[in-house]
Order: structure tokens, then sequence, then C-alpha cells
């Protein structure tokens, strides 16, 4: 039996589809990044939360570059050399962006990957890095921000090693000020 020209044609488009995964919906390039940005935003200010033999470590955003960039500094006393890092949120095209300068000495590029506006939550993956002689490398390679309320945030920042995670750090900040502009 001979086959039609559009028999042929819509039978290698369903299985063109199907391979593919057309139609299915995965977090990849879903998620709102202005709004999510936006949300991440609302950080802005002086944070704290407990540290090892009762000390405290400190994060403080600041809204820079015409509002462009959130830019975030850490210093956690029980880390290595003070545990003074770096991040940097903003938006690129339609995916919101982090940049993490970590003591590791390497910096990790993490996208968010998922962002539910109704909990607050922001999963940010790896995308790429520099200063990392591989993959297989220690770097952050997962951050999970959720905001709790307009006081509160916990984040969950996991560490990677030779393709496994090493290390899950669980931190809940409370607000200690605001910028002077609110």
């Amino acid at each position: 039996m001979k086959r039609s020209f559009w028999g042929v044609t819509l039978t290698l488009c369903v299985v063109t589809a199907a391979i593919t995964g057309l139609g299915a919906r995965s977090y990849r390039g879903d998620v709102d990044a202005v709004a999510a940005f936006a949300r991440i935003k609302g950080l802005e200010g002086t944070w704290e939360t407990a540290a090892v033999k009762g000390q405290k470590a400190t994060t403080v955003f600041e809204l820079t570059a015409g509002g462009s960039m959130l830019l975030e500094r850490y210093s956690n006393p029980a880390l290595p050399g003070g545990g003074q890092m770096v991040s940097a949120y903003h938006l690129d095209g339609t995916n919101l962006i982090l940049t993490h300068y970590c003591i590791a000495k390497n910096q990790p590029t993490l996208k968010a990957e998922r962002f539910d506006a109704a909990t607050n939550e922001i999963q940010f993956e790896f995308l790429r890095s520099t200063n990392l002689a591989s993959e297989d490398a220690g770097h952050m390679r997962r951050a999970l921000y959720r905001i709790d309320d307009a006081n509160h945030f916990t984040t969950t920042w996991e560490f990677f090693k030779d393709g496994k995670k090493t290390m899950a750090e669980l931190e809940t900040f409370t607000r200690v000020s605001k910028p002077a502009h609110f």
C-alpha cells in the first residue's frame, strides 16, 4: 500500500513530537523571572541568623545599578576567612540569574528554574561556573530561597563534589533593618 505525502508527514510530526516532548511542560523556560526578581528584591536590607558558638551570620542585600541588580554580602564567622561571600542577582533576558562568589574560590552561576508565587520559593540550579577545574570540583550547585514573610526568609544552599551533594546549608534569617528608602 502506498502512503500519501500528507500521511507520512503527519506520522513524522507525531513521532517527532513524542520524541522531543513537544507540549510537555517543565520548569525550564516557565519561570516568571520578572516576578521572581521583584520578590527577591524585597529582601533588600540587613539580616541575621544563628551561627555556631553563639555567633551570628549576617547577610546584607543592596539594590544597585539602577535597580537592575541585587547584591548580597554574606559573612559567617564560623566559616574559613570569616565566610565572606558575595552573590549578585539580575535578569538576563527572560531568566533570573545569580552568580555566587564563593570562599571555595570559584564563581558558579545559577539560573532560577522554579518560582512558586504562592509559597514564595525560588529554586536556582547550576548553569555554569568560572574558575572551576571541572564539574567534579567542589562548588555550590543549587540554592533554594523561601521568603517566609516580610521579616524572615530561609535558604538552602547545596555543595557538590565529584557529582554528589556533600553539604546542604539551611539558614533562616531574620530582618535586622530595612534600607533608608523604605
